[in-house]
């Protein structure tokens, strides 16, 4: 895309460009496939997924700034928020001390602390753990039981402790 002296592309060439990559996404967003998109722009199908890639990733960019803005700007009415009713719940305030424990939760939430869903989804009965797909409920016993994923010789059946079944240490089971 370089203009004819072979330097950088003129300005518009490179405004040329931008607008053929939104035309790309425009058709891509009403169903287009990649290769009828290259054929009705008359360009290469490896350019099409290239040029989408890239003006995905140019808008997303721009969504995650506007996030950290938005962000911000919460974090500051928080902020603003707890240092008003901070002072009153440490004296004892209860509907301050509620106020506080609310603005501190709102303030976990967008600060990513608290998740956006649960860790334990007792419907499918897995644990998420990390980016994986979850461990179901008997495979994440059998590898808190020691680290193996195993709890004895054959796998299924729990260390002998000497204990009755149901009793632990600390008192009676049940």
């Amino acid at each position: 895309m370089a203009n004819q002296q072979g330097l950088s592309p003129t300005k518009a060439q490179r405004i040329a460009a931008e607008t053929r990559r939104y035309q790309m996404l425009e058709l891509a967003k009403a169903g287009a496939t990649e290769r009828q998109i290259a054929d009705t722009l008359g360009v290469a199908r490896s350019l099409v997924h290239r040029e989408i890639k890239r003006v995905l990733g140019d808008l997303a960019q721009a969504a995650s700034h506007t996030a950290d803005s938005v962000r911000a700007l919460q974090m500051e009415r928080y902020t603003t928020l707890l240092s008003r009713w901070w002072p009153q719940a440490l004296n004892g305030d209860l509907e301050a001390t509620k106020m506080v424990m609310s603005v501190m939760a709102r303030i976990d939430v967008i600060n990513g602390i608290i998740p956006d869903k649960p860790m334990i989804d007792m419907r499918t009965q897995t644990i998420q753990v990390g980016d994986g797909d979850g461990l179901g409920l008997m495979e994440l016993a059998r590898v808190i039981a020691n680290g193996s994923g195993e709890f004895g010789t054959n796998g299924f059946s729990p260390p002998d402790t000497g204990e009755p079944d149901g009793v632990s240490e600390g008192g009676s089971g049940g």
